[in-house]
């Protein structure tokens, strides 16, 4: 399979997205939420100037392992595998999870793997090193049901002694700064705040900056 085949492979799972998928769908418009420069595809936000932005590289190693929470179409993980020992996407949307397989296997990408689950519903005995919560805590799908509170005590629990949570907050929290400040207020009770600054983000396109955190789990006697 070349590129152009791959396109039309993943173009087509998006249109059956669209038929069949009764949720909220990000990105409609522009088709893939998450762009990838290393297979052709534009999306409304680029892994690669994300990543860019992040400045996590210094986080990364052969040794880490990475839960990616609303994994979207994987190419965070993917991008993140070259990295990394291993890494575990997580996502609810099954058409997306099509993608995130379909890409994986033409990059010949062996150290990831895609769960078709609700972070809620997500279990395993595993403890990561770090984990990314991209705009994931709270979605306008109405398939998250965790309060703030009970999604970052989850997040604790997969986290190994001094793991890494890396947060990206929600367009929203952008909007109403209040709403973010308590999140925070939260978190600063859980988590060593490693750092705290703005992003960009392009999508949506009403939201220029994002909250971003990088923080260290608190382990308490």
């Amino acid at each position: 399979m070349n590129q152009k085949d791959l396109h039309s492979v993943l173009k087509n799972h998006l249109k059956e997205q669209s038929e069949k998928w009764s949720h909220f769908i990000y990105s409609k418009e522009q088709g893939f939420y998450q762009g990838f420069d290393k297979i052709g595809i534009i999306g409304s936000r680029s892994t690669e100037k994300r990543f860019d932005e992040y400045n996590i590289g210094s986080l990364f190693s052969k040794n880490k392992n990475v839960l990616d929470i609303g994994s979207n179409c994987g190419f965070v993980s993917l991008y993140t595998s070259e990295f990394v020992k291993n890494v575990i996407g997580v996502e609810i949307n099954p058409f997306l999870v099509k993608i995130s397989n379909e890409t994986k296997v033409f990059l010949e990408i062996k150290n990831v793997k895609f769960i078709c689950s609700a972070f809620e519903e997500y279990k395993t005995e595993e403890k990561f090193d770090i984990v990314y919560s991209f705009a994931n805590d709270s979605t306008i799908d109405s398939n998250t049901t965790l309060n703030f509170d009970e999604y970052i005590d989850k997040i604790k629990k997969l986290l190994k002694d001094d793991g890494i949570l890396i947060f990206e907050g929600q367009a929203i929290d952008s909007m109403i700064s209040e709403q973010f400040e308590q999140k925070f207020n939260f978190l600063k009770l859980n988590f060593d705040v490693l750092e705290r600054r703005k992003i960009s983000s392009e999508y949506p396109v009403n939201v220029p900056m994002r909250d971003f955190l990088i923080l260290k789990k608190l382990n308490v006697a």
